[in-house]
C-alpha cells in the first residue's frame, strides 16, 4: 500500500444546551474546530463523527453544515444498559 500522506480527522464531541441553540453559536464552535484542526494537521482532507440515531437535531444540523450520511454502526453505543445505532458523516 502506497501512503498518499492524507488523513481524516475526527470530532469527538460538540454540545449545545437546548437554551443556547438556534443562534448559532454550534455552528461557530464547529467552524473553529474545523479551522484549528485545518492549522494543525495540514494533511487533513475530511472531519467525520458519529451521531446517536435519535438525536435528529444533530444529524439536521451537521446535514446543514455540509456534512453528509455516510453509515449507520449498529449498536454502536451502549449507554443505561441499553445499545444505540450511530450516524457517521463526514
Amino acid at each position: 500500500m502506497v501512503s498518499t500522506g492524507r488523513t481524516a480527522c475526527y470530532i469527538m464531541t460538540i454540545g449545545v444546551i437546548d437554551e443556547c441553540r438556534k443562534i448559532g453559536l454550534g455552528t461557530k464552535m464547529l467552524e473553529h474546530t474545523i479551522g484549528s484542526l485545518e492549522q494543525c494537521f495540514k494533511s487533513c482532507i475530511t472531519f467525520w463523527l458519529h451521531v446517536i440515531d435519535y438525536n435528529e437535531s444533530a444529524i439536521k444540523f451537521y446535514l446543514k453544515n455540509n456534512f453528509i450520511k455516510y453509515q449507520r454502526l449498529k449498536y454502536h453505543y451502549y449507554i443505561d444498559e441499553k445499545d444505540y445505532d450511530a450516524i457517521t458523516l463526514y
